[in-house]
């Protein structure tokens, strides 16, 4: 029982491990694609005197695109949010099983009774 608590212990770590360093990088993705886009807007902003028209849908194109993956960096953080609040919740159930299994486990010391009674002839 000790081995397969210490063997969930450790998948549930490598798992919450992988789940932080995904979190991390939709974190920094979503940063930098924030930085990205006001780039994009400041650069936008400062090149009036070129072709404007032509300058402005290339720019706004860029913002949607900008925009586009910045909603999918959130989407997946929220997904890994999600992730790791169901294997916070898996791994609680699984140390609750684990506990009541080792509680299962565990040897009972029977009662002895004088007289040689026996459970069934003292009823409840």
């Amino acid at each position: 029982a000790t081995e397969a608590k210490r063997s969930l212990r450790k998948e549930i770590e490598r798992l919450r491990a992988e789940n932080e360093k995904k979190m991390k990088e939709a974190n920094e993705s979503r940063v930098r694609l924030k930085r990205e886009l006001e780039q994009a807007r400041q650069v936008r902003v400062c090149d009036k005197g070129c072709e404007a028209g032509r300058l402005r849908a290339k720019y706004s194109a860029q913002i949607e695109d900008l925009q586009a993956k910045l909603q999918h960096a959130e989407a997946d953080r929220e997904q890994l949010r999600a992730d790791l609040l169901r294997e916070r919740e898996a791994r609680e159930h699984l140390e609750k099983v684990v506990r009541e299994l080792q509680e299962q486990l565990r040897p009972r010391p029977r009662p002895e009774h004088p007289g040689g009674e026996s459970n069934a002839e003292l009823g409840p």
